[in-house]
């Protein structure tokens, strides 16, 4: 059986649905596909949201939290943690000229949670679970810059919000969004943090070349992760951009997408 490849995975979408419901196949292939290989996860959430499926596979790898803008290993002190930041300052700014159009905002620093209002509809979002939460004006709550900032505004207000972004902070901070019916949601970040830098650095440390490595995801945040890898692979019902990005699309979660790629790469 091949061995001694990097294995970058995405969680939500890629081996998760919803919030907490895992592909347990895929889990099982990959964590016996670890006893060979370096398996890493790659994703958006914090690691206090992330460490549960990191156990359950048994690593002791580095994880790239917060899309890239947290790239650490809790388990091996020799690993340098990376910290990729925005100042607190363009937070302030984006709340107090977006009023009208904003219902809420919160941002991040590690596992401390700072939440502009404290209202249900931003609690998914939040995995308070292992978090230190702190709630008003971020003006007078954040002590420091955030790894990323997620803001809720009115339906229809991207071009708005897009367009102060580019036209104020256009070197510093980058937008995108997310679907959703009844609202738009942002995630505002440095563009140097991406899943791609994350896994550069990794496989850098571990002296694993590009050929050698394979990532999969579902997302556009997961592009530059997929353009980082000899081996990149996208969901079936992936963002249309990262279906540009490379030729080897696998089934959906829901079919044990994962499982399917890899079982097909390393066991046939």
């Amino acid at each position: 059986m091949k061995k001694d490849y990097l294995i970058a995975i995405d969680l939500d979408g890629t081996v998760i649905t919803g919030f907490d419901n895992y592909d347990k196949k895929s889990f099982a292939l990959l964590k016996e596909l670890s006893e060979s290989n370096k398996i890493i996860i790659a994703t958006g959430r914090p690691y206090r949201s992330s460490k549960y499926y990191h156990n359950l596979l048994g690593l002791n790898t580095p994880l790239i939290n917060y899309n890239g803008a947290l790239i650490h290993n809790p388990l091996d002190d020799k690993f340098p943690k990376y910290m990729i930041t925005i100042p607190r300052n363009t937070l302030f700014e984006i709340i107090d000229k977006n009023r009208d159009i904003l219902i809420n905002l919160f941002c991040e620093v590690e596992d401390d949670i700072y939440l502009w209002k404290n209202d249900d509809l931003i609690k998914p979002y939040l995995h308070l679970d292992g978090g230190n939460l702190h709630v008003g004006e971020l003006c007078e709550i954040l002590p420091t810059d955030s790894n990323g900032a997620i803001a809720i505004s009115c339906k229809g207000s991207e071009v708005r919000l897009q367009k102060f972004i580019d036209d104020n902070y256009k070197d510093i901070l980058k937008i995108r969004f997310w679907d959703n019916d009844q609202f738009v949601i942002s995630e505002i970040y440095n563009p140097s943090a991406t899943k791609g830098f994350g896994l550069k650095l990794i496989a850098d440390y571990y002296k694993i070349p590009k050929e050698k490595i394979i990532a999969i995801g579902d997302g556009h945040n997961d592009i530059e992760l997929l353009q980082e890898a000899g081996i990149s692979v996208a969901m079936e019902n992936s963002h249309p951009d990262l279906l540009q990005t490379t030729k080897n699309i696998t089934k959906t979660v829901q079919e044990n997408g994962v499982y399917h790629f890899l079982y097909e790469f390393f066991k046939k």
